[in-house]
């Protein structure tokens, strides 16, 4: 077991049953191992939560599969394995290999940005940071930079709380 608990449903109290529900009303599918841990607390879970709007705000504007690219180039930089495993296996539900994915031009800049956010948000190089500006407007680098700070978030928490990749179902 890691820092914290992952509770099953027996062991939510009344409250995180409640925030449990609500999500899932909003998410359908299995809660992840770490939404079970934030459901420790269920002001810290809703907080969490929130991540999951965001990137479906993203996707709307990136795509699905350069958000998922994005998220693994920073999970690994940090590195977070709970997030990076993750993100992994979702390249490869996809028909992706995530070690070398074939990407387009805004994919692959994403993934260049993602790894050097992830490595250190305060240095990124200013030309990178020149070719984030000239691809994507205002409003989307807005969603990009609120996004990699939640990821940020979720990869400190993953580690704080030792969360164990989960088992994947490749041979």
């Amino acid at each position: 077991m890691g820092f914290l608990p992952v509770p099953s449903d027996h062991d939510l109290s009344a409250d995180a049953v409640a925030a449990r529900n609500r999500f899932s009303d909003e998410h359908p599918g299995p809660l992840s191992t770490l939404d079970r841990a934030l459901l420790n607390n269920v002001t810290v879970f809703e907080a969490y939560a929130r991540w999951y709007d965001v990137k479906d705000e993203l996707e709307a504007l990136v795509g699905e599969r350069a958000v998922t690219l994005f998220s693994l180039a920073l999970s690994r930089a940090v590195p977070a394995p709970y997030p990076t495993a993750f993100f992994e296996g979702a390249l490869r539900d996809g028909g992706d290999d995530p070690v070398n994915p074939q990407v387009t031009e805004a994919e692959g800049l994403l993934l260049e940005w993602g790894r050097a956010v992830g490595a250190d948000p305060s240095h990124v190089p200013a030309e990178l940071v020149g070719r984030v500006e000239q691809t994507f407007k205002p409003a989307t680098r807005a969603v990009l930079a609120g996004y990699a700070g939640l990821m940020f978030a979720v990869c400190v928490f993953s580690l704080v709380a030792q969360l164990e990749p989960e088992p994947t179902t490749d041979a």
